[in-house]
């Protein structure tokens, strides 16, 4: 039978007598029925103690699952008993709120959670009655307080993040020089892409479909296609310019060869960022069932971009600098770590291979610091690289 943990309370507390701090016996399965077991169910919970769990298995297991799962957790610090200190500390650190500490009038309060609210019982006349009102009170109250009473479940939670996955927003440019080909830089660049000025060519990261992703998704697709599209005065979209140019290149085509790359304008870009051109690279493809995935050889796209830069279509464009990004690590799942390496090393070998290339200046987005400290990673263990300017 399953347990309905949003109405379900977990009480955690000694069992039988014992003594307070004080040296006063109390009796504990008393405090259960006549102070918590009324108000809980008068409100519909059902309270369970770690005595009362029955069944098959672990006990240990299935009383961290009520501290961890049930909406609502009782804690009796009556006694400074170790135990229930330690469930307390699990209970705080899996759930931000209502968690609330209960002892008896006259035992002491450690000091380290002496700024937490406590019901006590009795109440100050004696009342058990009036104890059971504040707590029954306290639980009604419970879920619309705005700050949670748990003292460490957020800042856990902050521990919790992966700080190389929070976007840079800082837009920086570490420049580097590729030995023995003075006029080739390549620069990382932090920041919002639409911060960035004058780079001539965006490469879009696109799925084989060359479907672009919609406006208001978080990817960079998005973006591109939302910057580049015609709007009016009023903000609207009204030509979906770059989308659109993409799908007449496209044609009937349901999927094309994966590395392909596609040519399309800017768009608004044009204007507003001094982009010529957009280079739809298909990086990832589509797995029926599982999502995309990226390309195996993925690092070719760089080489079929600059390629293309240096192609007599485009000779009077002037193409000179072009922007990557991490290609094939954002939904596709690729580890940056394996895939930031490979790119710049593709970049350098179509140097060296073509040393007449008319590409001056290439350009590896650094979305987060994970893919920032991915490519400096990189760079460091390369000889043909050196560090310029910051």
């Amino acid at each position: 039978m399953s347990i309905d943990r949003r109405k379900t309370c977990f009480i955690i507390m000694p069992f039988g007598r014992k003594p307070d701090l004080n040296g006063n016996d109390i009796d504990f399965d008393l405090v259960y029925r006549d102070v918590f077991v009324e108000p809980l169910e008068l409100l519909g919970f059902t309270p369970i103690r770690c005595d009362e769990i029955v069944g098959p298995g672990s006990i240990h297991r299935d009383m961290f699952t009520h501290i961890a799962m049930d909406d609502l957790a009782i804690v009796d610090i009556t006694t400074g008993n170790p135990n229930v200190f330690y469930e307390l500390g699990v209970r705080h650190a899996l759930k931000p709120a209502m968690t609330i500490l209960v002892k008896r009038r006259g035992a002491p309060v450690p000091f380290n959670i002496n700024g937490q609210r406590i019901v006590e019982y009795p109440a100050e006349d004696g009342s058990y009655s009036r104890s059971r009102e504040e707590l029954r009170r306290y639980i009604e109250r419970g879920p619309s307080l705005e700050v949670p009473d748990s003292p460490i479940f957020g800042l856990l939670q902050d521990a919790r993040k992966d700080w190389k996955r929070e976007r840079i927003s800082k837009l920086q440019q570490f420049r580097y020089r590729l030995a023995g080909r003075r006029a080739r830089e390549l620069c990382l660049i932090t920041g919002d892409i639409r911060d960035w000025h004058g780079i001539d060519v965006w490469v879009n990261s696109e799925n084989t479909n060359m479907q672009m992703a919609r406006f208001y998704d978080q990817s960079l697709s998005a973006v591109i296609r939302y910057e580049g599209a015609a709007k009016d005065e009023n903000g609207e979209i009204v030509d979906d310019t770059i989308a659109n140019e993409l799908r007449e290149r496209v044609g009937k085509r349901e999927a094309v060869t994966p590395g392909t790359v596609y040519v399309t304008g800017s768009g608004a870009l044009a204007a507003n960022k001094n982009v010529k051109k957009i280079f739809h690279a298909a990086t990832v493809h589509g797995v029926p069932g599982t999502g995309y995935r990226v390309i195996p050889d993925v690092e070719k796209c760089v080489t079929a971009c600059l390629s293309r830069m240096d192609h007599e279509r485009f000779r009077d464009e002037e193409l000179t600098s072009i922007v990557f990004p991490m290609m094939g690590t954002g939904v596709a799942g690729g580890q940056v770590e394996a895939i930031a390496p490979r790119l710049i090393r593709s970049m350098i070998s179509y140097f060296y291979l073509y040393p007449e290339s008319r590409v001056r200046t290439v350009y590896f987005s650094a979305w987060n610091h994970r893919d920032l400290e991915a490519c400096q990673g990189a760079l460091s263990s390369l000889e043909e690289i050196e560090l310029i300017g910051h």
